[in-house]
């Protein structure tokens, strides 16, 4: 069997019918309560890695650093202000540590990854159309007949988990932001599809009309964006298209696109603002997120250490935003984990992190412009760095969806030196 790293001793056979549970499992990640059987099928790959490679999985924790942040991590709890609330946020990382290092070892032993990525990102993509139609319908019913009982609509009312009364779109999120967080990573992957060539590989078997869809793809994206009123949402997109423009400089269609995708941001900024919420300079001025990032910094410096305890910031909230009771978290990743995990475990996340990212660049940079393989590794870089992006002015890794999206994608990028060195048919 053809693979990436020898050791690999898994049979064909499972991998293939893995490789089908994945793909179903990412098909049902972006629905309402469908995403935790998609949660499932992630977990059950973790066991069937551990009972199969023990120590592999745990070899790959430890050399990455991941197992000495979680025990710092579980350190910090121990000594948390609140234990119990701590030892619960812990599930929001150590499970999908698991699942980071579970992803690499099965990308390093299927037969033909890249396949397997495109297919991926594939998915991912068709399943969120869905998502940016319910939530753009969504935002026309709340604004044109306030009231509507939208939670009627045949297959809505048991998924939909958000606000009727809020203007905001929720879609089947728990809150707008945290759809936007998500979308701009699918905004990523969709991107680096755009530049696939659809007479190789497995997508020339696809129809005309669903390459097609990729395109029309990314204005449903930005529209629903926009729905959901999030301008943190809006500047990574922007980002995003001003990457494309950057990457894919030969390709008109892409440039086309990508400026006529910037120029919808900011005609509808301007005209309409943002889901309804008028484009201010309070928003530079007086934006909360200042006294917010104020208080986490007066927490990180009471205990640098071990910190308060995942969870914590939430139960140590003063009162002191201007009108605001209280305040989940502290609004960017990093003073999250400073003020809650203490400093040592946020510069060991931010360094092992940054150097996947590092040498996944690298691999990306060594691709032909405009290869498939180019296309894919972008693609997924993208999707990762929208979360990190998003993460600098809000913290949403607590929504199962994106913190599973952004440690699939970790889990790429950490194989792109390997993927490198695959042969290079199996996608162009």
């Amino acid at each position: 069997m053809a693979h990436i790293d020898g050791r690999t001793r898994l049979s064909g056979r499972s991998l293939t019918v893995w490789s089908i549970v994945l793909l179903g499992c990412l098909g049902l990640l972006p629905y309402t309560y469908f995403m935790f059987v998609g949660l499932l099928g992630f977990l059950g790959l973790c066991f069937w890695q551990t009972y199969h490679r023990p120590k592999e999985i745990l070899g790959l924790l430890h050399r990455q650093g991941l197992l000495a942040l979680g025990i710092l991590l579980i350190l910090s709890s121990s000594f948390a202000v609140n234990t119990g609330e701590a030892y619960l946020q812990l599930t929001h990382f150590l499970p999908f540590f698991w699942v980071w290092a579970a992803l690499v070892l099965y990308l390093k032993a299927v037969s033909n990854p890249w396949q397997q990525l495109s297919r991926w990102a594939v998915v991912l993509v068709l399943a969120t159309i869905p998502i940016n139609l319910i939530g753009i319908f969504e935002y026309a019913l709340k604004h044109s007949s306030p009231g509507a009982p939208l939670t009627t609509l045949p297959g809505v009312y048991w998924l939909y988990i958000g606000d009727l009364s809020h203007p905001r779109t929720f879609s089947l999120f728990d809150y707008p932001n945290t759809l936007a967080n998500y979308l701009v990573m699918i905004l990523g992957l969709n991107i680096g599809l755009l530049f696939l060539q659809p007479e190789k590989g497995f997508l020339k078997n696809l129809p005309r009309w669903c390459r097609v869809i990729f395109y029309a793809n990314v204005l449903l994206t930005l529209a629903c964006i926009f729905c959901s009123g999030s301008r943190n949402g809006y500047l990574v997109a922007a980002f995003l298209l001003l990457v494309s423009l950057f990457c894919f400089r030969k390709n008109r269609w892409v440039r086309s696109l990508g400026l006529a995708g910037l120029a919808l941001i900011t005609i509808t900024t301007v005209r309409f603002g943002i889901g309804g919420r008028t484009p201010s300079l309070t928003w530079i001025t007086d934006d909360p997120r200042v006294y917010v990032w104020r208080f986490a910094l007066q927490l990180a410096q009471e205990r640098p250490i071990l910190g308060h305890g995942l969870g914590n910031y939430k139960l140590l909230y003063n009162g002191e935003v201007p009108g605001y009771d209280s305040i989940a978290h502290a609004h960017n990743l990093w003073l999250m984990f400073a003020s809650e995990a203490g400093i040592p475990a946020m510069v060991l996340l931010t360094i092992l992190v940054g150097l996947i990212c590092y040498r996944a660049a690298r691999a990306l940079l060594a691709f032909e412009e405009g290869s498939n393989h180019y296309a894919i590794l972008l693609a997924f870089y993208l999707c990762f760095m929208s979360c990190v992006l998003f993460s600098l002015l809000d913290v949403t890794i607590f929504e199962g969806r994106v913190n599973l999206l952004g440690w699939l994608s970790l889990a790429v990028l950490y194989c792109s030196a390997e993927l490198n060195r695959t042969p290079q048919s199996e996608l162009d």
